[in-house]
């Protein structure tokens, strides 16, 4: 039995696509290792009986978890010695070497025929190790990692050297859509052997479409009223504002669920509040991967207005676009290459600008002609599904594995 160790520099147990990967390989008979971070002092989900998951800490994420639990919200002198550009780049620079020898340490005893790294801050972690056990070595680009928002320009400018580097000792490279295969191609040149898995959420059984009003009954909202939704992260950029200030232009029977949480939140129930919006824009807890569907399914429509603020959220192909999909919710998106590519080749949804008025618009363009954009979403759950979606990965590793 081939095992593959995948590598991932956070917590598994919020990561949906790690999840449905590892679950996909373990399905077709591989051993998977999954070696990620503790960040939330939880036991590991169980995915597989194929499936280990080991949950490490190490020294600089514990310090940061320290910090951040601090009395005053007030950034301490550490704090901010950490955020200069060149302090903080060393500090990335130990936990990745750290993590490295937490995982080898780990795995010491183990035989591994594939290393699979999620995202760029476990490449170099993974070229050592798939020297060290003498494996393959698989790079998956969940995003334009260099691209994200936040990454500073010394951060940038060494990102992309290394990722220049680590990429010669790649075997396999997979990234999330088309657009990204071509960002990496014009940068690095020619690719090793290459797919693209789109972020389809493993669907199941008990997660058939049946709206039973459930954001209604919890906010007290009479159910003949529309619910929009916003589901993930709250971070900056996300236009998740945009969204809130769109409810100011539509008609009552409109409410605004935003469902997850982040650094922003707090800026999100001020906005609310000051938009005298309460009554209207309602806040839920984020729930696990394995949840997060039986919720998707109780809303009308989903938001994705992620602002054109780097190439990163540009070309991204965010998971929520599938999730709304796969529940029958019609799609409002902005109109980026990474959004835009699925609404208009299945058209269960409607491209527009990063603006309340054309928000607006696409919401009401939808709702005018719901029961057609949710009969689009049937047709295009047939082909954009996981099972479907996931023969990719499995050939890849069969081709990868005969040579």
């Amino acid at each position: 039995m081939k095992h593959i160790l995948m590598v991932l520099f956070k917590d598994i147990d919020y990561d949906a696509r790690v999840q449905r990967e590892a679950i996909a390989l373990a399905e077709s008979g591989y051993q998977v290792t999954i070696c990620c971070l503790n960040e939330f002092d939880t036991d590991p989900p169980f995915l597989h009986e194929l499936i280990k998951i080991n949950k490490l800490a190490i020294s600089t994420k514990q310090a940061k978890k320290g910090m951040a639990t601090g009395p005053s919200r007030k950034p301490s002198v550490v704090a901010k010695m950490v955020r200069n550009p060149a302090v903080k780049l060393a500090k990335d620079q130990y936990a990745s070497y750290e993590f490295y020898k937490k995982v080898k340490g780990t795995m010491a005893s183990e035989t591994i025929h594939a290393i699979h790294c999620h995202d760029l801050n476990t490449l170099d972690t993974g070229k050592r190790l798939a020297e060290h056990f003498h494996s393959k070595l698989i790079y998956d680009s969940h995003e334009l990692f260099n691209e994200m928002t936040g990454r500073n320009p010394l951060d940038r400018r060494f990102g992309y050297y290394l990722e220049g580097k680590l990429m010669e000792h790649v075997d396999r490279f997979i990234t999330v859509n088309p657009f990204l295969i071509d960002k990496f191609n014009k940068r690095y040149g020619e690719l090793p052997p290459s797919i693209y898995l789109q972020n389809i959420p493993l669907l199941r059984l008990e997660q058939e479409r049946k709206n039973d009003h459930y954001f209604h009954h919890l906010f007290g909202i009479p159910t003949d009223k529309i619910i929009l939704l916003y589901q993930g992260g709250f971070s900056k950029n996300r236009g998740i504002e945009l969204c809130v200030r769109a409810m100011n232009h539509l008609p009552d029977p409109y409410h605004l669920v935003l469902l997850g949480d982040g650094d922003i939140k707090g800026a999100l129930e001020r906005l609310v509040d000051e938009q005298k919006l309460t009554s209207r824009v309602h806040f839920h807890p984020k729930v696990p991967p394995s949840e997060i569907l039986s919720l998707t399914k109780e809303a009308d429509i989903g938001l994705v207005m992620y602002e054109n603020v780097s190439e990163n959220n540009y070309y991204s192909t965010p998971n929520k676009i599938f999730e709304y999909m796969l529940m029958g919710l019609p799609v409002v998106s902005s109109n980026h290459p990474g959004k835009a590519y699925l609404l208009e080749e299945y058209d269960f949804g409607l491209p527009v600008a990063e603006d309340e008025l054309a928000i607006v618009k696409g919401i009401e363009a939808i709702q005018q002609r719901s029961d057609y954009y949710v009969q689009k979403c049937n047709e295009a759950s047939k082909v954009l599904n996981w099972p479907n979606e996931s023969r990719k990965l499995i050939q890849m590793y069969g081709e990868l594995f005969s040579k």
